[in-house]
């Protein structure tokens, strides 16, 4: 274990490593006293866990540096009071969520929405800080990064949720019903993502200067899309997909940042499968008709 710690402090010196070793094994013992306090000893298993709350209370991935400071135990609590305030934010954030789901029923998303909705009372912002107590099986379009944990973790993912349902609640609820049903019939039980489908037929739609409203993409128009990308090298594909993106949030009037780069990194996303059914002859499960 203490190879390990060691390997997670890059950026020192060999004499400041030892010196940021030694405080982080005082932390870890004065957590370990607080959580177990009728023990003498942790499971290793525990004790790695407890060490890795601290470094992600702390921020030692951002500054390795911080243990180096002589008021470790003050930070460490500044630390858990910034987490408990990013524990307010989640609740925010799933009020939200909760609120704006699209009127298309997915038992995943409805589960999922409710297993966060405890997670407060389950998060432990003293002693496991890097845990996420709850089930998530809905999947987002992109997905969060494993980088990021504990409360962090959670905050990103309803950020997103939220920016897909938003632009979802854009269009007209049974046409988009209609374009997810089409991409997947048993949409309501299956592990699908709600947005992906809806925000691709706008897109298309977009990229042919048509009202991304419409959803319904044409066996004329997907023709269009088939001549305008057959023969684009991957970087004019990039580019074009990318200024349908712009359209697109032109159309709907999306002027948040936030959506406007998630809605570019879904139309670059889209490339590899652009070409993998070109190279099959059709656009026809890429841009779906209703």
């Amino acid at each position: 274990m203490s190879s390990e710690l060691i390997q997670r402090l890059p950026a020192l010196s060999v004499e400041e490593d030892l010196l940021a070793q030694e405080a982080l094994w005082r932390l870890l013992r004065r957590q370990a006293r607080l959580y177990a306090p009728e023990s003498s000893s942790l499971p290793a298993e525990t004790a790695a866990a407890l060490a890795e709350s601290i470094r992600l209370t702390l921020g030692v991935d951002r500054d390795p540096r911080i243990l180096l400071c002589a008021d470790l135990e003050q930070r460490l609590r500044m630390g858990q009071r910034r987490l408990s305030q990013k524990v307010e934010l989640s609740k925010q954030l799933w009020r939200t969520a909760c609120l704006t789901m699209p009127e298309i029923e997915n038992r995943s998303l409805t589960d999922t929405l409710r297993s966060i909705g405890g997670f407060w009372n389950r998060y432990d912002v003293h002693f496991f800080a890097q845990e996420v107590p709850c089930d998530m099986d809905y999947q987002l379009s992109q997905p969060v990064s494993e980088t990021l944990q504990g409360v962090n973790y959670i905050n990103e993912w309803l950020r997103r949720l939220c920016l897909e349902q938003e632009f979802l609640r854009r269009f007209d609820q049974p046409s988009a019903r209609a374009v997810v049903a089409r991409s997947c019939p048993d949409y309501r039980r299956l592990l699908i993502n709600l947005f992906e489908p809806v925000a691709v037929n706008a897109l298309g739609l977009a990229l042919q200067g048509e009202d991304p409203r419409i959803l319904s993409v044409s066996p004329s128009l997907r023709r269009k899309l088939e001549v305008q990308f057959a023969h684009l090298t991957e970087a004019e594909s990039n580019a074009a997909l990318s200024a349908g993106a712009e359209s697109l949030c032109a159309w709907l009037g999306i002027q948040n940042q936030q959506a406007t780069r998630y809605l570019n990194g879904l139309a670059l996303g889209l490339r590899p499968r652009l070409r993998a059914a070109l190279d099959a002859g059709t656009l026809e499960y890429v841009f779906l008709e209703t």
